[in-house]
């Protein structure tokens, strides 16, 4: 049926998208700056002379082969600075989402316990009388713990991630293989966790359809009265069309239809929420 592209949710996929492009950058860079290297093979210079006009170069002052060992073995760093961010920017969304439900007055079933990143999203959806996905929070929860493994334990690998793993079903199983080409229990060698450019994609991937999801979730919780009353404050946030003016209501029309679409909302339903919140004022809807 397509996404609700509430404003929340807009914001959310744009920060997402560039997150995302950022951290591609970062790998294709090295990438790319590992392959370019390969021209000062046998060179005894380091960096800084070889490519003085770069910046910051001095402060990778390597002989060229000596950087491009580091590069072939980037991948590692590089998912360790780009796992916490993207889970980070999908957990904000997930607690705005659950904010969201309050302000709509629903009661947020936490269980007596504080809203944290390992139990956010089952209060999200008990919350909002959805089914719970199990097998695309087996797989964030796999994620979060090898997160929490990397920036909390140097590394080193802790009981909560041997538990996510154990607790791996196995729908969640071939799908993390499929995306990763490796079982789940490979994301530990040796005591620590193995970290390696394709859990970047595996964690934007699980992120986004989790938020899809939600998405499903709050459009059906939340009544159509109150997606016609968000869709009609969306657009006069945006919107520079004069109030009681048929150009303002043409446009309204039109920018429901492109973002609230799955909401099924009639030009009634916005009539109506139009004239509560005093946006239209006029007697005829014309």
């Amino acid at each position: 049926m397509g996404e609700l592209l509430y404003s929340e949710y807009r914001e959310y996929f744009r920060t997402r998208v560039e997150v995302n492009n950022a951290m591609m950058a970062l790998l294709a860079g090295s990438r790319l700056a590992g392959h370019t290297l390969q021209l000062t093979a046998g060179s005894q210079r380091t960096l800084a002379e070889l490519f003085p006009a770069v910046e910051h170069i001095g402060r990778f002052n390597l002989r060229s082969d000596e950087a491009r060992s580091l590069l072939r073995n980037a991948d590692h760093h590089l998912t360790s600075v780009a796992l916490p961010y993207a889970l980070a920017t999908h957990e904000d969304f997930v607690m705005s989402s659950i904010e969201f439900l309050r302000n709509e007055g629903f009661a947020i079933k936490k269980g007596g316990k504080a809203v944290k990143a390992w139990n956010m999203h089952s209060v999200l959806f008990n919350s909002a009388g959805s089914a719970i996905p199990h097998d695309l929070l087996q797989s964030f929860d796999l994620l979060r713990e090898m997160r929490n493994s990397t920036i909390h334990a140097g590394g080193k690998l802790q009981p909560n991630l041997l538990k996510s793993v154990s607790a791996m079903g196995a729908s969640s199983t071939a799908e993390w293989q499929r995306l990763n080409s490796q079982a789940p229990s490979d994301v530990i060698a040796s005591g620590q966790v193995s970290l390696n450019a394709s859990h970047i994609f595996t964690a934007f991937a699980v992120t986004k359809s989790l938020a899809r999801r939600i998405n499903t979730s709050l459009r059906s919780a939340i009544p159509k009265s109150s997606w016609a009353r968000i869709a009609v404050e969306d657009y006069q946030e945006i919107t520079s069309k004069t109030k009681n003016s048929s150009s303002w209501r043409r446009s309204l029309i039109g920018y429901v239809r492109l973002n609230y679409s799955p909401a099924n909302l009639t030009e009634t339903d916005l009539e109506q929420a139009a004239r509560q919140l005093n946006y239209w004022t006029l007697n005829a809807w014309k």
